[in-house]
C-alpha cells in the first residue's frame, strides 16, 4: 500500500499492484472500504489473469451494463469505479 499503488480519484483509499505471469497479467488490489472490496472482485473477475491485449480489447461498459451495476452506486462510487478501470486499463495498454 503505496503512494505509487494508489489510484487516484476514489473516494475510498484503493491500491492496485499488478504482475505479470508469462503473458497474463495480474493485479493484487485492497481497499479501505468493503462495498470497494466488492467492486474489485467484480472489475477482477473481468480482468485478472488476461493478457493485456484480452484487457484492452474487453468491453467493461458492456460488462457493468450486464450487471446493472452503475444504476446501484452513487455517482462518486461510479467515478472511482471508472477511475479503477482506466487504471487497469493504462496498466494494460502500457504493456502492449
Amino acid at each position: 500500500k503505496t503512494e505509487l499503488r494508489l489510484v487516484k480519484g476514489c473516494q475510498s483509499s484503493v491500491w492496485i499492484d499488478p504482475s505479470e505471469e508469462g503473458n497474463l497479467m495480474t493485479f493484487l488490489v485492497d481497499s479501505d472500504a468493503i462495498i470497494v472490496r466488492g467492486l474489485l472482485a467484480l472489475v477482477m473477475a473481468a480482468y485478472d489473469k488476461k493478457t493485456a491485449a484480452e484487457i484492452d480489447a474487453f468491453d467493461i461498459n458492456a460488462y457493468f451494463t450486464e450487471l446493472d451495476l452503475e444504476r446501484h452506486l452513487s455517482p462518486t462510487r461510479g467515478n472511482g469505479l471508472k477511475s479503477i478501470v482506466a487504471r487497469i486499463q493504462a496498466m494494460a495498454k502500457a504493456a502492449l
